[in-house]
């Protein structure tokens, strides 16, 4: 039997060869313009190994495999182009990722952490595509159609993605991203044929996510956080640990550790940025669940909310009615709960922990909660309301121990059994924090250890 042959500029060569041949150089273009991009885009927010989706898989393949030609044939490449995609990392990373062996190819340090970072990765984004696939009713997953979508994903279609949920429409997209509404309206449509499940739809609004595009975009952000994670520990290898720790913090008690615990660590890693941003509860956690932000600190709530969030408890904290020291209720010479009741109050807001925590509290003696006429979910609000007029207030016992407003705040004399509630963290339980991470949270263990109410507290999950 004649092989099928092809003519090229070289000669005579077999169809089989030609094909190779054609798929290597269409690789090694797209690497081209994945590391042509990468000099172009540095403040989208995103990490730089975004631009190496492709070498990354090619890494974690050449790690299972022990050789870029197993490795090639597992992921359908040709060896020329595995080889590359690998000195590409290496050289995106500044480090030596495998060790060359006359009988194959072995990760470093280095390189072991970037596989395993990476592998996380893909398998989140393979989740995503499951997830999008299951979230349509008449779809079933198709053999090993998320594997395949997570490996062909590309940078500009998974920027694309992430521009046009954030802005809410093409034309914004494109203007953060520097390219045209068509660019974007064409990876947009790329990406949906890819998976096969419709991702976006159009609106008088703008562009709307649909629940299979929720599904994936969540899983996707994920997955981002973990290139981040690989590119602070990368940086550790050079003597400079790099990155940012993002902490979320619940109104009451977070203040009374979190302080100390930021004041301990900036020191241990000058170059890591801390941000602190506060908000509801139910805000927070769809931010520690899109890996926005990195940990949750405040009073936890009972179980978890979700699957893939885990509590670590500090200590126990209760709570306390507040009072300005110029506040009629410290003339009465012994107070009732019953008696609270005849003065203004600063409600928590509605259906809050704090909130429901005061309605139990009067409702076990039988008394109407106070009027919420006013409510803040902001402690600084709160207490300006109470060192500014005669309403009184329910407060973290430690906060108000730990600053009392020059004793212009006390704790309201009135006795009832106490409201205790867990302070601690809540982590993402899909991702290894990495070490910065992991030192934060052990600084905020280490912080609370000497607080009233952390005897026999311990993490769980």
């Amino acid at each position: 039997m004649i092989d099928a042959v092809v003519a090229c500029r070289d000669g005579i060569v077999p169809m089989a060869m030609a094909m190779a041949m054609a798929m290597a150089m269409a690789v090694a273009v797209a690497m081209a313009r994945d590391a042509a991009d990468l000099s172009r885009s540095r403040h989208d927010g995103l990490p730089r190994l975004i631009d190496h989706w492709r070498a990354l898989h090619a890494a974690v393949a050449v790690a299972r495999q022990g050789s870029t030609i197993r490795a090639a044939r597992c992921i359908h490449l040709s060896q020329p182009a595995v080889t590359r995609a690998i000195a590409m990392l290496e050289s995106a990373c500044g480090q030596p990722l495998f060790l060359r062996t006359t009988r194959g190819m072995v990760p470093t340090p280095q390189g072991e952490r970037l596989v395993a970072r990476a592998d996380a990765c893909m398998e989140l984004v393979q989740r995503g595509a499951r997830e999008a696939l299951g979230a349509l009713a008449c779809r079933t997953t198709r053999g090993n159609a998320p594997e395949r979508f997570a490996r062909h994903l590309t940078p500009s279609r998974l920027r694309a993605l992430l521009a046009v949920s954030g802005g809410g429409s093409e034309s914004r997209a494109a203007e953060q991203l520097g390219l045209s509404q068509p660019a974007v309206h064409a990876a947009l449509r790329a990406l949906e044929q890819q998976l096969d499940v419709p991702i976006f739809y159009k609106s008088a609004a703008g562009t709307r996510l649909t629940p299979p595009g929720d599904a994936l975009l969540l899983r996707v952000k994920q997955s981002l956080a973990e290139l981040r994670a690989l590119e602070t520990e990368l940086s550790a290898w050079t003597g400079r640990t790099r990155g940012r720790i993002v902490v979320g913090i619940l109104p009451l008690s977070a203040t009374i550790f979190l302080p100390r615990a930021i004041a301990a660590f900036m020191p241990k890693y000058p170059d890591m940025d801390v941000q602190v941003i506060d908000g509801t509860y139910e805000t927070l956690v769809r931010l520690l669940r899109s890996a926005e932000i990195d940990v949750l600190a405040g009073a936890l709530r009972r179980g978890v909310p979700h699957a893939d969030v885990a509590a670590h408890s500090l200590f126990v904290d209760d709570l306390v009615v507040i009072a300005n020291r110029r506040h009629p209720c410290w003339k009465k010479a012994r107070l009732e709960l019953a008696d609270l009741l005849q003065w203004p109050w600063v409600a928590p807001l509605p259906e809050t922990p704090a909130d429901r925590l005061l309605h139990a509290l009067f409702a076990r003696h039988n008394l109407p909660a106070p009027s919420r006429s006013l409510c803040a979910g902001s402690p600084t609000m709160t207490l300006a309301c109470v060192l500014q007029s005669d309403r009184l207030a329910i407060a973290s016992r430690g906060q108000v121990l730990q600053d009392d407003h020059g004793g212009q705040i006390g704790i309201v004399p009135v006795r009832f059994a106490p409201v205790a509630r867990r302070i601690g963290l809540l982590t993402r339980v899909l991702s290894d924090p990495a070490p910065p991470l992991a030192a934060f949270l052990d600084i905020c263990r280490h912080t609370t250890r000497d607080l009233p109410g952390a005897e026999g507290v311990h993490a769980t999950a």
